[in-house]
């Protein structure tokens, strides 16, 4: 890549308004994107591209970045697995991560979808031994969770919730075990106070207290708008003349509104809508223009199909294990949830890929403990 630095391109739009802010930020102008706004990104992933060079060797030095991000997600679900399940199911989805077709493509493109992976995957990995049921956890268990918690938010802004529920089912699991509210608010507390100066910053900035960011209007109306059609298709929107001139948050407020009058005036088409979205957030075929080609569809869907089979086997091998069930199925289900009023795309489902991986690796290994054991395997 140094050598044809010429060849080093940036795909999507996303990637290039991430980039884009992190120059603004370079140059002193502050977290600002193409259209002069100021709190549209979580500050995380550009203020971390701003510490690189400008392009080309600065795209080089963030997809390498990334490539190594990307390379954590195998340890980690291995960590994860080890101690949700058993060291086996733990090293059988940290393989299958380490060549999952989606998870590699993803980690070479200049996305918050990589180190969210990452952070989540901490996430659940520090707050594992609180989801069994009756145990007290430490403190610092709950003190990391909270921090973790926090970093996923900064990465993406959609976490939110996530983390919310996240700290919730932990209390639950820990019911019966005294000063576990207490333990839980303290989790919660290190969240909110972790977004303070962001929340700070976006007030003196903007004028609005905003703790996450001002691109939540345009992103829901992207979803559900008159012209929706459960893809993404920002660039026509952020042209129209209706919100022309607008502050950032009158804009925000603007998209909000219209969103909302969307989902009240025709439900049904919402409703329509949500099954188009969640087909193509889980489609076994990639969308994008960009890998179109027959040999990678056909790649990508021979390994999704079996894994998504592997992973619905595994989970009704676990299903009296309700607490291991809720931690490995929660982010393919919230994901959904998401994204059922949000715009579809295969790429916000990678998140939820290494709990599946999990899920898979509990039917491989019983299908090859099956096959040990069967009457022919004795016989030889």
């Amino acid at each position: 890549m140094l050598r044809q630095q010429q060849g080093v391109t940036l795909t999507f739009p996303d990637e290039q308004q991430y980039w884009q802010i992190s120059r603004s930020l370079r140059s002193g102008l502050g977290l600002q994107d193409e259209l002069g706004m100021r709190a549209t990104r979580m500050p995380l992933f550009p203020g971390i591209l701003a510490l690189l060079p400008d392009a080309p060797n600065g795209l080089v030095l963030a997809k390498l970045a990334q490539w190594l991000v990307g390379a954590l997600v195998a340890p980690l679900t291995a960590l994860l697995g080890a101690s949700l399940l058993d060291r086996r199911a733990g090293m059988i989805a940290a393989l299958i991560v380490s060549v999952d077709p989606g998870l590699v493509g993803l980690s070479s493109l200049l996305l918050t979808e990589t180190p969210f992976i990452c952070a989540l995957l901490a996430l659940w990995w520090v707050g594992q031994p609180l989801v069994r049921v009756g145990r007290e956890g430490h403190l610092r268990t709950w003190i990391a969770t909270g921090l973790l918690a926090a970093l996923c938010i900064y990465i993406r802004p959609s976490a939110a919730a996530l983390a919310i529920v996240w700290v919730l089912f932990l209390l639950l699991c820990q019911r019966k075990v005294e000063r576990s509210w207490l333990r839980a608010a303290i989790a919660l507390t290190i969240v909110l106070l972790a977004l303070v100066p962001w929340a700070w910053r976006n007030q003196r900035t903007t004028g609005h207290w905003c703790w996450l960011t001002h691109r939540m209007g345009i992103s829901l109306y992207d979803g559900v708008g008159p012209d929706a059609t459960g893809a993404g298709d920002l660039g026509q929107i952020k042209q129209m003349s209706e919100v022309a001139g607008l502050d950032e948050v009158a804009w925000n407020s603007w998209f909000l509104a219209e969103s909302w009058a969307s989902i009240r005036s025709d439900p049904a088409r919402i409703a329509q809508l949500a099954g188009v979205k969640l087909a193509r957030t889980w489609s076994p075929i990639l969308h994008a223009e960009e890998y179109s080609s027959a040999v990678i569809r056909i790649v990508f869907a021979a390994w999704t199909i079996p894994l998504f089979g592997l992973a619905a086997a595994g989970t009704w091998l676990l299903r009296k294990r309700w607490a291991a069930l809720c931690v490995l199925l929660g982010p393919a289900l919230y994901l959904a949830a998401l994204h059922s009023l949000f715009v579809g795309s295969i790429r916000y489902r990678m998140a939820a890929m290494p709990m599946l991986s999990l899920l898979a690796a509990v039917a491989i290994i019983a299908l090859y403990d099956r096959v040990k054991t069967s009457p022919a395997a004795r016989g030889r």
